[in-house]
């Protein structure tokens, strides 16, 4: 439940976040840096887990941090955050409360979450908010061509 609830937060930042206050900004990108730290973390511990797809994670998120931050000290102390967040992450991998193969799925849920519906992924936890207005209705068009115009003669 935790990754989805962390999913649902990063799409819901990377869609876009300009009509919340600065703090309000600030406040959800602290959350959800205690919510990715540890995937990114736990990932990070493993191995088998290519870089390239963690490091795709921490852009995005780093992107995130930017946009929410009004100034030096904001962006600090969010990427601080993130840090220490990460950094429980590879504990938890050190210490056997997680596993990679657990560190692996969660990365790829946040994958997911990033490719987001353009890429033939579905949120489901947004999937009833995000569906795009219904079309219009359109007649059928048969295979046959439509008669030719009358001359006025």
């Amino acid at each position: 439940m935790t990754t989805r609830l962390t999913v649902f937060l990063f799409s819901a930042l990377l869609a876009g976040t300009a009509g919340a206050a600065a703090g309000d900004k600030t406040d959800v990108v602290r959350d959800l840096a205690g919510r990715v730290g540890p995937i990114v973390g736990s990932a990070l511990a493993c191995r088998d887990i290519a870089r390239p797809r963690i490091q795709i994670i921490v852009d995005k998120f780093t992107a995130v941090i930017t946009e929410a931050s009004s100034n030096e000290a904001e962006r600090s102390d969010l990427t601080q955050a993130l840090d220490r967040s990460v950094a429980d992450g590879r504990g938890a991998v050190t210490t056997g409360r997680t596993d990679c193969r657990s560190a692996d799925r969660q990365l790829a849920d946040l994958e997911r979450s990033i490719a987001g519906p353009g890429r033939g992924q579905v949120w489901p936890l947004l999937s009833h908010h995000l569906r795009p207005p219904p079309l219009r209705h359109r007649p059928h068009r048969s295979h046959r061509s439509a008669p030719a115009p009358r001359s006025a003669a």
